[in-house]
């Protein structure tokens, strides 16, 4: 069953344009259980999700996430994050890896943002390696473009492009990365509560829309939903704020391929 599994896999990963992970490099528990409306949320996956986005960082900040979609251990998806000032803004190392022995994806990416009054920008570079064993590998250095205007408390709206740059190693993986390009915008009409819409394009690909909500319970529990308005595929999660720490739990539910999860954690050193 898993060589059956690990074949399909490999499939759908020669037919990139069919799959969710060609330059698509969003994480956290919090990004799944919203339906990755995360694009004008300043935490500490923003190096994941937009990097113009992080900026709101304070201090010293790591974080950890780990996904397995749609039940098939093969599929697993995990990121590891290290944020801090730097130059009067914050930068950002982020290591992600996708798939498993049979094929995988990894990334690594140096980002930096930078806020003035209200509007928060951000750059970052990364490389992205697609490798299957007994065949070969490719490789991609890829750019990355972001950014958030508040225009209020209550409204944020923000943009993010992924440009892969240069394709090499293979000439048979001709843009195995494809251009992103996304924006959306947060409403905030108090502290504890928070709804975003968001539209994604994916170069070649169809676009889509999602939702996400969330509401914080006296400043300690999150609830989270949210849905993919093409797809009506749903998700839901919860977070715990524990002082230093961020815990967070997320499923995604497609109404044919089944049910994702995904667990997170990150600390903020500087917090009390």
């Amino acid at each position: 069953m898993k060589f059956l599994i690990g074949i399909l896999f490999c499939l759908h990963f020669a037919f990139l344009k069919a799959s969710a992970q060609n330059g698509d490099f969003e994480l956290g528990a919090r990004s799944m259980g919203i339906s990755g409306t995360t694009i004008t949320i300043s935490d500490a996956y923003a190096g994941f999700n937009n990097i113009g986005a992080l900026a709101g960082q304070k201090g010293i900040s790591a974080c950890f996430s780990s996904s397995i979609l749609y039940g098939i251990p093969e599929l697993l998806k995990i990121g590891v994050a290290l944020n801090s000032g730097l130059f009067k803004g914050v930068g950002s190392v982020n290591v992600y890896r996708f798939g498993n022995r049979n094929l995988s994806e990894q990334k690594i990416s140096l980002g930096y943002s930078h806020q003035i009054r209200f509007v928060s920008l951000g750059i970052q570079l990364g490389y992205t390696q697609v490798l299957i064993p007994n065949y070969g590998s490719a490789g991609s250095v890829s750019f990355e473009f972001g950014g958030l205007i508040k225009f209020s408390r209550k409204i944020i709206i923000g943009g993010y492009l992924f440009y892969p740059l240069v394709v090499g190693q293979r000439s048979d993986y001709p843009g195995f990365l494809i251009t992103i390009l996304k924006t959306g915008l947060s409403y905030r009409p108090s502290e504890n509560l928070m709804a975003n819409i968001e539209y994604k394009c994916k170069f070649s690909t169809a676009s889509v829309v999602t939702v996400g909500f969330e509401y914080v319970i006296r400043g300690k529990v999150a609830l989270r939903t949210g849905f993919n308005i093409n797809t009506l595929q749903s998700t839901m999660g919860i977070g715990f704020r524990p002082g230093k720490f961020r815990l967070d739990y997320a499923v995604m539910i497609h109404p044919v391929l089944g049910i994702s999860n995904e667990l997170s954690v990150n600390v903020n050193f500087s917090n009390p």
